[in-house]
């Protein structure tokens, strides 16, 4: 009778090649996992700096002011059928803390779109606290399709909700339709 090895080494291999594929799994993951992190990393470190760009823009733009509201574009003209955006600065110019809100009220609308003009106006219609001399930054959204030509008066209102008075102030917008080109 002949004594045959029983395969050993086989497993031995197997074993080995199985650790290989291990350790550069996992060094691969830990190389991705760094990658990824030094990726959104970099978006923290950028997106700090565009908040603190942007509230440093507001003040440079209230700096001259004594506004709680201010509107850098009041007049908008627009092609019928595009999209605006209008920019809206914000800062409380009381001393202490408190809640704001602000509305776009429709002041001169052309006949027939009265209905549609609700619709049209997008912001940001929460209420916002505010510290002493900070600010905020919006964007009305206007969309003139299926509106005629035509001026479109507002009033962009700025309301303080916790003032024993009631603080308000506001401002005009046009918004001026006309034909495409």
């Amino acid at each position: 009778m002949e004594i045959r090895p029983t395969g050993k080494r086989g497993a031995i291999e197997l074993s080995m090649t199985t650790v290989v594929i291990v350790v550069i799994g996992i060094t691969l993951l830990t190389l991705g996992l760094r990658w990824i992190y030094n990726i959104f990393g970099g978006l923290e470190s950028t997106q700090t700096q565009l908040h603190k760009l942007s509230e440093e823009e507001i003040l440079r733009l209230f700096e001259g002011s004594d506004n709680s509201i201010n509107m850098p574009q009041a007049i908008v003209s627009i092609e019928q059928g595009k999209k605006a955006k209008i920019a809206v600065y914000i800062r409380n110019i009381l001393e202490e803390t408190h809640s704001f809100k602000y509305s776009v009220v429709p002041e001169t609308i052309p006949i027939g779109a009265q209905a549609l003009i609700t619709k049209k106006l997008v912001w940001y219609k929460s209420q916002m606290n505010l510290e002493s001399g900070k600010g905020f930054q919006d964007f009305i959204d206007f969309d003139s399709k299926g509106l005629s030509l035509g001026t479109y008066r507002f009033r962009v209102e700025l309301s303080c909700l916790d003032c024993a008075t009631p603080e308000k102030d506001s401002l005009p917008l046009s918004i001026d339709v006309t034909a495409g080109r």
